[in-house]
């Protein structure tokens, strides 16, 4: 089997009309541009969802501290606290997912790219 280079296939495709080949082609260069795309986007959403992560620590800090201002009911003070802990957490399994799904489409993205015998 020997390896062909994009153009011939794509070139042979046209040649042939719209066979297999050049649905493959044509499909390949849709799913191409829509990873793309969704790659740029979520490269571009990732800060918004490191300031969620940072947001959250800061209200966690707060709630630590009571704000500044004296305990007077320590029952409203530990949910309050709790609630910001799970803020936190939330935040920071958001980002976590972001990024596992953002390296999913790179790594489906660069798969796309891989040669093989044709």
């Amino acid at each position: 089997m020997n390896k062909v280079k994009s153009f011939v296939k794509e070139f042979t495709a046209r040649v042939k009309g719209d066979d297999v080949t050049a649905q493959a082609e044509k499909a390949l260069r849709q799913a191409d541009s829509a990873l793309n795309v969704q790659i740029s986007v979520m490269v571009g959403d990732t800060i918004k969802f490191e300031d969620a992560v940072e947001s959250a620590k800061e209200e966690l800090a707060l709630a630590r501290v009571n704000s500044g201002e004296a305990i007077s009911n320590r029952d409203a003070y530990v949910r309050t606290l709790l609630e910001a802990k799970n803020e936190v957490t939330e935040a920071e399994e958001n980002l976590a997912s972001h990024i596992k799904t953002l390296a999913f489409l790179k790594e489906t993205l660069a798969s796309l790219g891989t040669e093989v015998e044709a």
